[in-house]
């Protein structure tokens, strides 16, 4: 009768647990923040903007950046002909 009763609740118990290991869907998760340094840094417009590669994307292979980085060193070198 003991092995009886055991088998039962061994049974009991298997059964009110298994139902806590039910598979979700991924898709319901919230999706992870992007890490800080993929975030695409915006483009310089201005000759300051153009100085602080920190925050601003400095690509000389991008047309408008490189007529900025030209328009800045002319701005620059001006000054020092006077």
């Amino acid at each position: 009768m003991k092995i009886r009763n055991a088998l039962v609740a061994t049974f009991l118990a298997a059964a009110f647990t298994s139902g806590a290991a039910i598979a979700h869907d991924p898709a319901l998760h919230e999706p992870a923040p992007a890490p800080a340094a993929a975030a695409k840094k915006p483009k310089p417009t201005t000759c300051e903007q153009l100085a602080d590669t920190s925050k601003y994307d400095v690509n000389l292979n991008d047309s408008a950046t490189k007529t900025l980085k030209s328009t800045c060193d002319a701005r620059r070198a001006a000054p020092a002909k006077n």
